[in-house]
């Protein structure tokens, strides 16, 4: 009978565990690929595509930040924000998907936001939407690259 009563309470717990323990594991992924995406851009960095054509600068971002985090959360699913910091250090009106890596000396700010939803229904029931959503971000400025 004691058994029966605490069995359903442990479960809950350890699934509760096992659950937040791989939300903070694709939010640690998210935050270490874009810190690895904004070494390749503070040095003007570029990458190259399959077919070994040169990629574009934010292009080069977002596929570093990509490559980094594929192992853990669906490459395809992150988005990521690339933008240039205002006078007072502040975010432009509309960040949001802004691509534009800036020019040498620009301060610049990488956004890689992924949404996890929960696979224990119990907890998705408790967090709003069923989801957390799991943010890297990185300020960086730009070297003067050639």
């Amino acid at each position: 009978m004691e058994f029966a009563l605490v069995l359903p309470l442990f479960l809950g717990l350890l699934f509760a565990v096992v659950d937040f323990g791989l939300y903070f594991f694709a939010e640690h992924t998210v935050q270490f690929a874009t810190r690895e995406g904004v070494r390749l851009a503070l040095v003007g960095g570029t990458l190259t595509d399959a077919a070994g054509n040169p990629l574009s600068r934010q292009a080069s971002i977002v596929q570093c930040i990509q490559n980094e985090a594929g192992s853990v959360v669906i490459p395809s699913q992150l988005r990521i924000s690339i933008f240039p910091l205002n006078a007072d250090y502040s975010e432009p009106a509309n960040w949001s998907g802004m691509q534009n890596s800036g020019s040498p000396g620009g301060y610049m700010r990488v956004r890689a936001q992924y949404t996890y939803t929960f696979i224990t229904p119990m907890l998705a029931a408790l967090v709003p939407g069923g989801h957390l959503v799991a943010t890297g971000e990185a300020t960086y400025r730009n070297e003067f690259f050639q």
